[in-house]
């Protein structure tokens, strides 16, 4: 075994095991680590030079500490399909169900009986939907975040929500499994978070209201949730997130810009659509006939709002 040509396709970390079998003896081992030519990251497992042990270092040590089949999971392989900017602290670790190594510092093993892993970035890794899938069922991961990490795959990577749904058909226990399977259906099409699905399924559908188009970049950089641009109009779902600093004068800013343009933005929120989305119906359609829209909304049931004088 050339025991260099190993390190440099495992980001400079090899095993114990690797380095015996490369034919060097346990003593040449142990003199390059009180050399300082080797380091230890996890018992057993070496950076074989004096670098500093960055992310894809750690993680190759994680693998070669859990030994044969190891796959990177959940915050691990999340962040490897460039949905999660921030590397994780803690490397978790996927492993056949026959395997049981010893967790160390800095790693969490999760045994499974399917991992079905690709290589990126030269790392094993879960397949993209099943990141997508296993970081939804993470207890305290609410829908909101679980419709947006999907919906960030879809619009950034190569999936789309056939794939994610395919999955999820798999999964009959995931926590999320009957309002993922709602926003799957539009997820693909654009929808970048669980609101934006909201409004499509419950508000404008339904009521036969005018078509928006989802999350459009505006000429100066910002970003519209949605935008019907033959009659001027926006529609702008505050989340949770539209009162917090820096966001709130973004969104101020744009819909100044918005009101220059000679639009107008019709603003609602989450929990509007989820306990009165008739109201927020009828709302949007007066405001679609003030700007030039002929059409009529049509009551989605008995007793719906929008029927209302």
């Amino acid at each position: 075994m050339d025991l260099d040509r190993v390190a440099r396709r495992q980001q400079g970390v090899v095993s114990r095991a690797q380095a015996l079998e490369a034919g060097l003896s346990p003593g040449q081992v142990r003199w390059r680590l009180q050399r300082g030519r080797w380091r230890a990251i996890h018992p057993g497992v070496y950076l074989t030079n004096n670098g500093t042990v960055d992310w894809p270092s750690r993680a190759r040590a994680a693998l070669l500490r859990c030994g044969r089949g190891s796959v990177l999971i959940l915050s691990a392989a999340c962040y490897l399909w460039r949905l999660e900017r921030t590397p994780p602290a803690v490397v978790t670790v996927g492993v056949p169900t026959d395997r049981h190594p010893e967790a160390v510092d800095g790693l969490v093993v999760v045994r499974r009986r399917r991992l079905d892993p690709v290589t990126v970035d030269g790392l094993p890794v879960t397949r993209l939907p099943v990141t997508v899938l296993d970081m939804a069922d993470r207890p305290g991961c609410s829908v909101d975040d679980a419709v947006a990490l999907a919906a960030r795959a879809c619009q950034e990577r190569a999936v789309d929500a056939a794939a994610l749904r395919r999955e999820l058909d798999g999964r009959r226990r995931h926590q999320h499994r009957r309002e993922l399977r709602l926003a799957f259906a539009e997820v693909g099409n654009g929808a970048e978070s669980l609101p934006e699905t909201t409004f499509e399924t419950t508000v404008r559908r339904p009521h036969g209201l005018p078509a928006f188009e989802r999350q459009v970049v505006e000429d100066d950089g910002s970003r519209t949730d949605l935008k019907n641009r033959e009659f001027g109009t926006n529609v702008e779902i505050d989340g949770r997130l539209w009162h917090a600093g820096e966001r709130f004068h973004l969104d101020r800013r744009r819909d100044r810009r918005a009101v220059g343009r000679g639009e107008v933005t019709f603003r609602v929120a989450p929990v509007e659509m989820a306990t009165s989305p008739c109201e927020v119906a009828r709302d949007l359609a007066l405001a679609l006939r003030h700007r030039g829209w002929v059409g009529a909304p049509r009551p989605c049931g008995p007793g719906c709002a929008v029927g209302a004088p």
